[in-house]
């Protein structure tokens, strides 16, 4: 068996740093990650350095001394999501990663999407099988990394799954800047019904028991949404973190609601519990937070 069984690439990434916490705290819960870092500085215990990804050969040193049998592909672009020429990072760092994988004999990735691919709410929530319509440079880059997975699994003859991924408690943007503004009050969108936006939502605890139970799936489908299973309001999420917010009227009804189907995830993964409410989704994000 290998020590680790999956490699991580990206581990200094907002979702990256909430999950090496995560794992500390709950070593039984984690998939045994070997993390990746771009500076040396930052290398810490289960870790390696891969800096250019153009270059296999960190991966394949770390795969002959660790053993891991999966790659999970984190590791993006920050910037302006709507600068085409930024984003198109998303695409190539996946294409450079697997292709090292594959030199380094790894046949089976996770890499992360995101649910901009489908667009803004359509009244429902998206199910895999949607026409995806981004908006952004962000989603539009995301989309054509699907399609550059689908054509690398089905030309190599290995298993790719894009994770649409929700909203990460803690690595979103209303809770992760909240964290930041030292108890400033936030403004939030209320719609006309008195209600605030709606959207799908993990702890960070629970997506690394997702990652677990799908690194070890005996076969996985080529695109998951992954969230949670109960869409929540963001104006409970920030009442139960004890962030201060007013009331930003707005009439979108579009950007009200967008959530993500996520029954083929639960069918995957029916020992781990998706219906998490907002008190417990931030839960997760304040143990984290006390941990690091």
């Amino acid at each position: 068996m290998p020590d680790h069984r999956a490699a991580y690439l990206g581990a200094s990434g907002r979702i990256g740093g909430l999950l090496r916490v995560a794992e500390r705290l709950f070593p039984e819960d984690a998939p045994g990650c070997l993390w990746q870092y771009r500076a040396a500085d930052s290398c810490t215990e289960n870790s390696f350095l891969w800096s250019d990804f153009r270059d296999p050969a960190p991966l394949v040193a770390a795969r002959s001394q660790h053993g891991f049998d999966c790659i999970l592909i984190f590791s993006g672009a920050s910037g302006d999501k709507d600068d085409p020429d930024s984003m198109r990072v998303h695409v190539t760092t996946v294409d450079h990663a697997i292709t090292a994988g594959l030199r380094a004999g790894v046949s089976r990735f996770l890499v992360a999407s995101s649910s901009a691919v489908y667009g803004p709410g359509r009244g429902k929530p998206f199910r895999e099988e949607d026409l995806l319509a981004p908006i952004n440079a962000y989603g539009h880059a995301k989309a054509e990394m699907e399609t550059l997975c689908t054509r690398r699994a089905a030309m190599e003859g290995i298993e790719i799954c894009a994770l649409r991924i929700g909203n990460v408690a803690g690595a979103d943007m209303l809770l992760g800047n909240a964290r930041s503004r030292a108890g400033a009050s936030l403004s939030l969108d209320i719609f006309p019904d008195g209600h605030s936006p709606e959207r799908s939502y993990i702890g960070p605890v629970t997506l690394l028991r997702v990652l677990r139970a799908l690194s070890t799936l005996q076969s996985l489908p080529p695109v998951l949404n992954l969230a949670g299973a109960r869409p929540v309001a963001m104006s409970d999420l920030l009442d139960a973190a004890g962030v201060p917010w007013t009331a930003r009227p707005r009439t979108d009804a579009g950007h009200q609601k967008i959530s993500l189907a996520t029954s083929r995830l639960a069918r995957l993964c029916p020992e781990i519990e998706l219906k998490a409410s907002a008190q417990e989704i931030v839960a997760e994000w304040n143990a984290v937070r006390a941990g690091t």
